[in-house]
């Protein structure tokens, strides 16, 4: 019997938009057997739903109570390659002390069905709800404390920055004129080539989207709990092998609303790069230089799904740029 899970449209449509990786499956098929899935992990694990389902940009997120009547969530992730060390990076960070108290607990993981088993969290209250410079700042202090060695399995920095050179050259060589500014091709080519030979470059486990969005706060009745800034607990990692100064550009293009509100959109921008290098004691030169980066990378993958946002995407991407480019 197939238990009765309610699968939101919004990550309906958002997986069906994503373009699955060599040898995965793609959204559609995915979607089609979700609900056999979870209902063979709720009774596997001895689960029992506890609330409505919510998503992300590519899981099922769904409030469940365990045998024992804690409270915890089953994650149930579309396949895809970023994800596939995620409860290896957990168990990692775990591992290690006070930086275990920071990122959210595994507490059962099925690589081959990609579900994990984690702690509850409170899901209405992200750290986006701060003011952006306690975001900027308490992002900064985790990529400090989640610093640890790399996984083995990791995906590489390097691998990572050669891909971006080589997807450069290909555009510069195309046809016609490229749909990214010329100039900006260029120099991240000669850059991620440059970075990508730097040695200790893949030493460190970093999550590789963390941002406020990606913090979420303990629940007041956590026995964990607080009531200080250590609540606020890190989820969702994307795990790569790389230097904590890739960690800091996701906190650029997040909170975007907030970014083009603000009187200078270049000052603001960098206001909130140094507060985070700031916190993480990261040198600035380089955590710009691996910002540009990925800015360039974002336009080129937005350029390549040609998805409704596409133009926002790239314009998003040109904005920081040039608000990281000297004065």
């Amino acid at each position: 019997m197939t238990a009765d899970v309610d699968i939101p449209t919004g990550l309906r449509d958002r997986v069906l938009q994503h373009v699955p990786d060599p040898g995965m499956e793609d959204g559609a098929t995915w979607l089609d057997r979700l609900p056999r899935l979870v209902t063979g992990l709720l009774e596997d694990w001895r689960l029992t739903p506890d609330g409505p389902s919510r998503h992300g940009h590519c899981a099922l997120v769904l409030p469940v109570r365990r045998e024992d009547g804690t409270r915890a969530v089953l994650k149930v992730t579309w396949p895809h390659h970023e994800a596939a060390t995620e409860h290896l990076a957990l168990r990692s960070w775990a591992g290690r002390g006070p930086a275990g108290r920071r990122v959210v607990r595994l507490l059962a993981a099925d690589p081959t069905r990609w579900a994990l088993l984690l702690e509850r969290l409170d899901p209405d209250t992200d750290l986006n709800s701060a003011d952006v410079r306690t975001t900027c700042r308490v992002v900064g202090t985790l990529i400090a404390e989640l610093d640890a060695p790399a996984l083995a399995r990791a995906p590489r920095l390097s691998d990572h920055l050669t891909e971006l050179a080589v997807d450069c050259e290909r555009t510069l060589a195309a046809p016609g004129s490229p749909a990214f500014p010329r100039r900006h091709l260029d120099q991240a080519r000669v850059l991620a080539r440059e970075l990508a030979a730097e040695p200790g470059g893949d030493d460190h486990l970093v999550h590789s989207d963390l941002h406020g969005g990606n913090v979420l706060r303990r629940l007041p009745d956590d026995p964990l709990a607080t009531g200080g800034e250590e609540d606020w607990v890190v989820i969702d990692p994307k795990p790569m092998a790389a230097h904590p100064a890739f960690a800091v550009a996701p906190l650029l293009w997040n909170q975007w609303d907030r970014a083009v509100a603000a009187d200078d959109t270049r000052r603001h921008l960098r206001h909130r790069l140094g507060i985070a290098c700031g916190a993480a004691g990261l040198d600035e030169d380089l955590v710009t230089a691996y910002s540009r980066l990925r800015m360039v990378r974002n336009a080129l993958w937005a350029l390549a799904a040609g998805g409704p946002d596409t133009a926002d995407e790239v314009t998003t991407a040109l904005t920081v740029l040039h608000a990281l480019e000297p004065a």
